[in-house]
């Protein structure tokens, strides 16, 4: 019989987080529901974020230090550390409303197969007050395939915003430690198509922290876009063995095309291999967008020129507002 007050373990990868860290912390202490674990994990991290999370060890806080081995090594590590029976993952700069926990294991306690998925919205600046949680079609019950097609390039899967039964993860596997980026959206696409599906937990909240000048997901480095490429061709075996349909293959050319658009022009043999996947996938609906820059450019000479355009821009024109814009279009 399941335990009424189950342990809940909230693992954080923290990589030179030393200014925004115990804001995340503090979201977490203040949860109201009890039970709960918290586990930092500090990825090598090369400013003072070992010091700032050793402070609230008093507090109750497991801290693992490793060598700097990447955000999903360090989750794995975090979570062979864990004793809970339910997993949340975290990213070391994002918050969640003191509700939230507690209104996720209201969802799960009676359906300990199923994955909670709560409400989220992006917040800029730093500024939780920018935080819009505008209702979304798939902010509701939903088996696994549903909810992974229901969005033209699938869900929102970034890892704080689901509680997940652990015996659910022993059973899809852990992070792949190959991947640097897309990571979250290969991992929960497996371990909801482990699952029964979908409880959304309405009021359950997680605030994004976004635009962050340094994030990974602006980085146009090969390797970066080489990690996409893999997490998506590992989403696409798992969401085909699972299904091979229409709104699968739509679903899958769509990611790729997503990243194509952003890869353009940089890579040759990645815009290669993408187009081959997307001839093989079919049915992909996504159309390139961007900016009103983009919109005005693309009417006239067409997406590429326009890509090969905001390049040459950012690369030669050294205007922090028009490099911010170009941040925001790879995004």
């Amino acid at each position: 019989m399941l335990n009424i007050h189950p342990l809940v373990s909230v693992i954080i990868s923290a990589y030179n987080a030393d200014k925004l860290i115990s804001e995340t912390l503090e979201s977490l202490l203040n949860q109201t529901y009890g039970e709960i674990e918290i586990i930092v994990v500090n990825d090598g991290s090369t400013d003072n974020t070992l010091e700032v999370a050793n402070k609230y060890i008093k507090k109750g806080v497991k801290v693992i230090t490793q060598e700097n081995k990447g955000q999903d090594a360090a989750l794995n590590n975090g979570y062979r550390h864990s004793t809970g029976d339910y997993i949340k993952f975290m990213d070391s700069d994002d918050l969640i409303n003191p509700e939230m926990i507690e209104r996720q294991m209201n969802v799960l306690i009676d359906y300990n197969e199923y994955i909670a998925y709560g409400e989220w919205s992006r917040f800029y600046n730093d500024d939780t007050k920018t935080a819009h949680f505008k209702k979304l079609d798939n902010w509701r019950d939903m088996a696994p395939i549903d909810f992974l097609t229901t969005v033209d390039i699938g869900p929102m899967l970034q890892c704080g915003i689901m509680l997940v039964p652990r015996k659910i993860i022993e059973k899809s596997g852990l992070w792949d430690e190959r991947l640097i980026l897309f990571n979250d959206t290969e991992f929960y696409t497996r371990v909801l198509l482990n699952s029964k599906g979908v409880k959304f937990s309405e009021g359950a909240r997680l605030y994004y922290r976004s635009g962050q000048s340094n994030s990974i997901s602006v980085q146009t480095k090969k390797s970066f876009f080489e990690s996409t490429f893999l997490a998506t061709c590992l989403i696409g075996e798992n969401l085909i063995s699972f299904e091979d349909s229409v709104r699968v293959r739509r679903i899958i050319s769509n990611i790729f095309l997503s990243q194509y658009y952003r890869l353009y022009p940089f890579y040759k043999d990645l815009i290669k291999s993408h187009e081959i996947k997307i001839n093989y996938y079919g049915h992909g609906t996504l159309e390139p967008n961007g900016g009103l820059f983009f919109k005005i450019f693309n009417f006239f000479i067409g997406w590429k020129y326009t890509r090969i355009l905001q390049v040459s821009i950012y690369k030669f024109v050294n205007i922090p507002s028009i490099k911010n814009k170009f941040n925001r279009f790879i995004s």
